[in-house]
């Protein structure tokens, strides 16, 4: 039973960012099917080699005045060694999950929310990975998904296809990991474009 309470609740921190939940103040969107007559979203090498994360300032994001949000750009490490850069124009909000660590980034005038989620070796609930990757693979809204040996990635649409999302999740040695990405479909040459750097320096 307990097994089984955690690996709702992690399903539940992994897949309510792809699931049009906005931040603290907004009403999240129903999530309908994806349009099978929407244009494909970004489409991501997962398996193209990775760059490391380089050293940056954290400079502030023009008008966030909010003492909950802190201003981030620049290089990030995580608790459990994740490393990505976040890009310009990002600030972070204040946000814990049930177990392990989670990262979350929003950019306020493009409405991009980026996540990133680190779970512990001895803290993963039983079999949480294969059902994720069960749940992703099987998904109708996704309409791209690629896998590999000790990892998966998929991208698709939410709300009616007014949003896109794309993730991707990784079993390692260090614990399993995650980052979410998703934008309104109206701001999709700057989603994209941040959703394909952040791939390539992300480093799980």
């Amino acid at each position: 039973m307990k097994h089984f309470i955690a690996i709702v609740c992690l399903i539940a921190v992994l897949f309510l960012p792809a699931c049009g939940v906005n931040p603290p103040g907004e009403n999240p969107a129903a999530v309908p099917g994806a349009p099978k007559e929407a244009e494909a979203p970004v489409v991501v090498d997962p398996s193209a080699p990775q760059t490391p994360a380089e050293a940056g300032s954290a400079d502030p994001a023009p008008g966030t005045s909010n003492p909950d949000q802190q201003s981030a750009a620049g290089s990030f490490t995580g608790v459990m060694g994740t490393e990505f850069i976040v890009p310009e124009g990002f600030v972070q909000l204040d946000e814990s999950p049930s177990i392990g660590y989670q990262y979350t980034f929003w950019h306020p005038e493009h409405e991009i929310r980026i996540v990133v989620y680190e779970i512990a070796p001895g803290y993963i609930p039983e079999g949480a990975y294969e059902t994720d990757y069960n749940i992703a693979s099987s998904n109708p809204d996704v309409t791209y998904f690629d896998q590999g040996e000790n990892w998966f990635v998929q991208s698709g649409y939410n709300n009616d296809g007014e949003e896109i999302f794309y993730s991707k999740e990784s079993s390692t040695e260090r614990g399993l990991k995650t980052f979410w990405i998703t934008y309104p479909t109206a701001r999709r040459e700057f989603g994209d474009q941040i959703t394909a750097d952040f791939e390539k320096t992300c480093r799980f």
